[in-house]
C-alpha cells in the first residue's frame, strides 16, 4: 500500500533515549506527559483505580436501561432519530447484545465521510490516549474490550488513518470514526510507516477482533479526541517558537545596538503584567557577556516599539500559552461524550432530591447517566484564537524590526547591510517583500472562525465551535511566526557579525544562536540567491534547542 498522505508536525523535540510506560488515572494526564506519549515506543497502562472506574462507567448505563431508561445512544438512535429503539432493556442478553453490536458498527461506516490529508501518526496516537484516559475517568460508559482494544493500538503504534478536513471542531464524527473503523478492522492503519489495512495488522499482532457494544460505539465517533489532539500539536509547536523567541529577540537588540532598560526587573515591575519578569529575564539571559551592557554614546535612548515591547508582547503570549495548556489539561481529564456518566456524583446540592434526577440516576444515588453538550468546545477555541493573536502579535513585530535593521540612522551600520567586502552591492534591499507576503498570510489567521456552521441532525445541533479550525489556524501562525523569524535572523545574524568586525562581543545566548546559524547559512560578503538561506534558516530555527535555563 502507498504511504499516507499525512500532516506533518514540524516541531523540534529532544531525542527521546528509552521507551516508558504511563499510568493513565482519568486525572492527572498533562499535554506535556501526553505529547511525550504520543512518540513512537510509548506506551500506556491503566491503573487499578482507572480500571474499576471503567468498570463502574460501563455498568451505569446498562443498569438504567434495565431500568426501563431510553439511553441515548445504547437502546436509542442518535439525533432526529433518538425516537427508533435500537435494543431492548436487557442489552447484554442477546438478541439485544448482537443488535447493540450491529447499530454501532453501522454507525461507524455511516459517519466516516472525512476528507484528506490524514493527520500525523502522533495526532491519532494522541487522540486514542486521550479517550483511554478519559474511559479510566470513569465518564464514558464504554466497556473493558474497548479500552483494551484502544491500549494493544496505542502500544503497537498502530495508528488509524484520521481525515485532518470535515469536522465542526464539536463531537468530531467524520474523524474519530475513522478510530472505530480501525479497531473494527474495517479501515486502515499507520504501522511501521506504511499505510495497511488494519485487518492485516490486527492478524500480524494477533488481537482478539473487536466489536463495539453498548455505549462504545457512541462515546468512540461522538468526542472531541481529535480536536484535542490537533490543538496539543499545535500548542507545542507554539511552544517551541515562544520558547526561541527570547533569543531572537536578543539578536535583534545586538543588531540594532538596542537599549536593555525595557527589560530590567525594575522597569518591568512598574509594568506588573503576568509573565512580564519571565519574558524579560529570559530575553536578558541571552545578552550575558554583551557589548549592550557597557556604555556607547551613538545609542539611542529609545529603540522603536517593535524592540522596546517584544518583552511585554511576549509575555502575553506566554500567558495566552499558559492558560490554553491550563484548559487543554482539564479536557484530556475530563470528557466531550453525550450522554454523560459519572458514578462519583455530588449528592448534596440543593436541587439533589427534585424528582426529575431520579430518571437520571442508575441505581446508587451517586451515579448517574443523563444527556449534555460536554462536546461544546467554546471555551477552549475561544482560548486557542486567543493564542493564536497572541502569536500574531509575536510575528508582527518581528516583521517589523526587521524593516528596521535595514536602517543606517537605527544601527549605524550600512543601509541594507552591505558587507564592507560586497562592493557595490544592494545587501538586503529588496528581501522586506517577499516577507511581506508571508506577514499578511498570518495576519489572515487572526480572524476569529468560531461560531460558524450549518445545523445538523435536522436542527437539533446548531451551535458551534470549529476547535479544529482553531488549532489549524494556530498551527499556521507558528509556522509563519517562524518564517518571519527566519527573514530577522538573516538580518540580525549579518548585522551582528558586522558589529564583531568592530570589536564588539555578544551575548553568550546570541553567540550560540549565531554560531549555529553559521553551518547552514554564511555571512553575506557578495550579493547572492537568497532562497536557500531562508529555507535552511528555517529549518534551523524549527529545530533549535532551547538551552534549558532560557
Amino acid at each position: 500500500m502507498k504511504k499516507p498522505l499525512v500532516i506533518s508536525i514540524l516541531l523540534a523535540i529532544a531525542p527521546l533515549s528509552f521507551a516508558a510506560t504511563h499510568n493513565l488515572d482519568g486525572r492527572t494526564l498533562t499535554v506535556d506527559e501526553l505529547w511525550a506519549i504520543s512518540a513512537p515506543g510509548e506506551k500506556v497502562a491503566v491503573t487499578p483505580e482507572g480500571w474499576a472506574r471503567i468498570k463502574a462507567s460501563y455498568k451505569a448505563p446498562i443498569d438504567a436501561a434495565t431500568d426501563g431508561r431510553d439511553i441515548y445512544g445504547l437502546t436509542v438512535n442518535y439525533g432526529a432519530l433518538k425516537d427508533q429503539k435500537v435494543a431492548g432493556a436487557s442489552v447484554e442478553a442477546e438478541p439485544n447484545r448482537s443488535a447493540s453490536i450491529k447499530f454501532n458498527e453501522r454507525q461507524m461506516r455511516i459517519q466516516a465521510a472525512g476528507l484528506e490529508p490524514y493527520f500525523d501518526d502522533r495526532i491519532s496516537k494522541m487522540a486514542m490516549v486521550i479517550r483511554l484516559n478519559q474511559m479510566a475517568a470513569g465518564y464514558t460508559g464504554m466497556s473493558e474490550a474497548a479500552a483494551k482494544a484502544f491500549q494493544e493500538y496505542i502500544n503497537n503504534d498502530v495508528c488509524p488513518l484520521i481525515p485532518s478536513r470535515g469536522s465542526e471542531g464539536a463531537n468530531d464524527l467524520s474523524m474519530a470514526t475513522h478510530i472505530g473503523l480501525a479497531l473494527m478492522g474495517e479501515w486502515d492503519v499507520s504501522y511501521q510507516g506504511k499505510r495497511v489495512p488494519a485487518a492485516q495488522v490486527r492478524k500480524e499482532l494477533k488481537l482478539q477482533p473487536y466489536h463495539p457494544f453498548g455505549m462504545d460505539g457512541i462515546s468512540i465517533l461522538s468526542n472531541s479526541n481529535v480536536a484535542e489532539a490537533q490543538s496539543i500539536a499545535a500548542v507545542k509547536k507554539a511552544e517551541h517558537y515562544l520558547a526561541l523567541s527570547p533569543v531572537v529577540i536578543a539578536s535583534s537588540l545586538e543588531a540594532l545596538n538596542g537599549n536593555v532598560s525595557p527589560y530590567l526587573w525594575h522597569t518591568v515591575e512598574t509594568k506588573g503584567w503576568p509573565q512580564g519578569h519571565e519574558a524579560a529575564e529570559a530575553v536578558l539571559a541571552n545578552l550575558k557577556g554583551s557589548y549592550l551592557w557597557k556604555k556607547d554614546a551613538k545609542r539611542y535612548l529609545q529603540d522603536p516599539l517593535s524592540f522596546r515591547s517584544a518583552g511585554y508582547i511576549l509575555a502575553a503570549a506566554m500567558e495566552e500559552l499558559n492558560q490554553t495548556k491550563g484548559l487543554l489539561n482539564t479536557a484530556i481529564n475530563h470528557t466531550t461524550d453525550n450522554p454523560i456518566v459519572n458514578t462519583e456524583a455530588k449528592n448534596d446540592r440543593w436541587y439533589s432530591n427534585a424528582e426529575v434526577l431520579d430518571e437520571m440516576r442508575a441505581g446508587k444515588p451517586t451515579v448517574y447517566v443523563n444527556s449534555c453538550s460536554n462536546f461544546d468546545n467554546t471555551q477552549l477555541a475561544l482560548q486557542m484564537e486567543s493564542l493564536t493573536k497572541a502569536l500574531g502579535q509575536v510575528m508582527h513585530i518581528s516583521a517589523w524590526r526587521t524593516t528596521q535593521l535595514v536602517d543606517d540612522h537605527r544601527t549605524g551600520l550600512p543601509t541594507y547591510l552591505v558587507a564592507k567586502e560586497n562592493k557595490g552591492g544592494d545587501g538586503f534591499a529588496n528581501i522586506a517583500q517577499s516577507m511581506s507576503g508571508l506577514y499578511a498570510d498570518g495576519m489572515a489567521l487572526t480572524n476569529s472562525v468560531i461560531g460558524y456552521g450549518v445545523p445538523t441532525s435536522i436542527g437539533i445541533e446548531e451551535t458551534f465551535s470549529n476547535l479544529n479550525a482553531t488549532a489549524d489556524r494556530l498551527s499556521k501562525m507558528a509556522d509563519v511566526g517562524y518564517e518571519i523569524y527566519a527573514y530577522e535572523v538573516l538580518h540580525t545574524t549579518q548585522a551582528m557579525d558586522m558589529r564583531k568586525q568592530d570589536g564588539k562581543q555578544m551575548g553568550q545566548g546570541t553567540t550560540k544562536l549565531l554560531d549555529g546559524y553559521r553551518k547552514v547559512v554564511p555571512f553575506v560578503t557578495k550579493d547572492r540567491i537568497f532562497t536557500p538561506d531562508i529555507n535552511n534558516g528555517l529549518k534551523f530555527l524549527k529545530s533549535y534547542q532551547i538551552p534549558a535555563n532560557n
